[in-house]
């Protein structure tokens, strides 16, 4: 297929990555933490000025640790440094126990810098990080620590976007750099979950499923070998989409 690059919208776009699980699962259900989320949460961060969009997926994995993720594209970055985002609420009357959900649940929240949207040419979609015509299917959510920084900038815009492109039912790709992260909003010393990668890659599908024999084949170069098996570091999540939303209330 082939795609190009875009740019995207703003003076210093980037998302706002949130992996999360329950903890207490025997006082918050699935379906409880997904009222909360969508009926309560986004409203309260749309709510904050700096946030217009966001989309919630679920893992496809029955053994990752975190099974959600939520991502929210920013125009500026720098809103994730303001009193209204921290002002955000993290309490609820309807919530069981203390009312807080960093009790009953844990985030590994993620800042990320954008770095590059590559989609196919012609896309309709101009300067955003999520597409007008709704939430994909699927995402691949790949985070990369690599030895060499500069090769694997020249390996992605070289070759493996060039081969992600070909897999049916490829919608974009996303690539963004980690500025800041933390566990449940812990003061800066206490004990957080592993460093996360210092990339991130989002690949987004469309279909019934993810072509599994097509993405095996997208790693059998001899650069991308080498870039893999040189890496420091590496995270892999492969989620389906659950729910989309922007700030006028509508579901795109």
């Amino acid at each position: 297929m082939g795609g190009i690059d875009k740019q995207a919208k703003g003076s210093n776009p980037g998302i706002l990555w949130v992996n999360s699980k329950i903890t207490k699962p025997d006082e918050l259900s699935p379906q409880a933490y997904q009222k909360w989320y969508e009926e309560v949460h986004i409203p309260d961060i749309f709510k904050s000025g700096g946030i217009k969009e966001a989309s919630r997926w679920e893992t496809v994995n029955p053994s990752d640790e975190r099974p959600y993720l939520a991502v929210y594209p920013l125009e500026d970055l720098d809103f994730l440094q303001t009193a209204k985002f921290k002002a955000i609420p993290v309490h609820d009357k309807n919530l069981p126990g203390s009312h807080a959900i960093f009790d009953i649940a844990d985030f590994d929240t993620r800042y990320y810098r954008f770095v590059q949207l590559y989609e196919p040419a012609g896309s309709e979609s101009k300067s955003t990080l999520i597409v007008s015509k709704g939430q994909p299917d699927f995402v691949i959510s790949a985070g990369f620590t690599p030895s060499d920084d500069e090769d694997y900038e020249n390996w992605y815009r070289q070759e493996h976007l060039k081969e992600v492109s070909g897999i049916t039912g490829w919608r974009r790709t996303e690539r963004y750099a980690l500025t800041f992260a933390r566990q449940n909003r812990k003061p800066v010393g206490e004990k957080q979950i592993s460093e996360p990668p210092k990339f991130l890659t989002m690949h987004f599908f469309d279909g019934e499923s993810l072509p599994a024999k097509e993405l095996e084949g997208a790693g059998n170069s001899e650069w991308t070998k080498k870039n893999m098996s040189s890496m420091k570091e590496t995270s892999m999540g492969i989620f389906s989409k659950l729910s989309q939303y922007s700030k006028d209330g509508s579901k795109p």
